[in-house]
C-alpha cells in the first residue's frame, strides 16, 4: 500500500512511503501503480528476494550505484541480500509516462538500509527510473531500473 503525504516543504512535492502491507500474489499487479507500490513494498520485507523476483522480467536489467553497477535479475538480487535490510522507501515527484505496453516511471527516491545491523540504519537518496511492460499474464513486471545517486549540491 503507497501512503501520500503532504511534505512541509511545498517545493518537495508529494511523498509516498513504502508499506509491507502489500503482498505480490502469484500473477504480475494489474497496473503499474500497484507494481511501484508492490516494489517499494517488498523491498523493506525481512526476505525480499522472492516478492522483488516476482516482480522482475527474466530480462529485467538493473543499473545503480557510484561505479555503475549493471546487473542482470539474480545478480542484483544478490547484491541487494548483501546490502543489510532495507527498513523504509519514500518516493517523492513521482511521474509515470505510458507508451502501450510500457510504462516508464520517474522519481526520487530516499532509502533507509541498516547496513551495520545495530547502527541508525544509512540514508540513501537517489534518482530513480523503471521501466515496467506488460507480462504474459496482462500484468506488470519491472525490466529496467536505473539509480543515481543523489549528492549534496555545491
Amino acid at each position: 500500500m503507497l501512503v501520500a503525504v503532504e511534505v512541509p516543504d511545498p517545493g518537495a512535492g508529494t511523498v509516498t512511503t513504502s508499506s509491507t502491507a502489500v503482498t505480490v500474489g502469484p500473477t504480475a499487479p494489474a497496473t503499474v501503480e500497484d507494481a511501484e507500490a508492490a516494489w517499494l513494498a517488498a523491498q523493506t520485507l525481512p526476505d525480499p528476494e522472492q516478492s522483488l523476483r516476482a516482480l522482475m522480467h527474466p530480462d529485467c536489467v538493473i543499473v545503480h550505484a557510484p561505479v555503475g553497477h549493471i546487473h542482470d535479475a539474480d545478480d542484483w538480487l544478490r547484491y541487494a541480500a548483501r546490502l543489510g535490510r532495507t527498513s523504509q522507501v519514500d518516493t517523492y515527484d513521482v511521474t509515470v509516462q505510458r507508451f502501450g505496453p510500457t510504462a516508464v516511471v520517474s522519481c526520487l527516491q530516499e532509502m533507509r538500509v541498516a547496513f551495520v545491523p545495530e547502527l541508525t540504519p544509512f540514508v540513501i537518496q537517489a534518482a530513480v527510473s523503471r521501466v515496467w511492460v506488460t507480462a504474459a499474464s496482462g500484468g506488470w513486471q519491472l525490466a529496467h531500473q536505473q539509480m543515481a545517486r543523489r549528492l549534496p549540491p555545491g
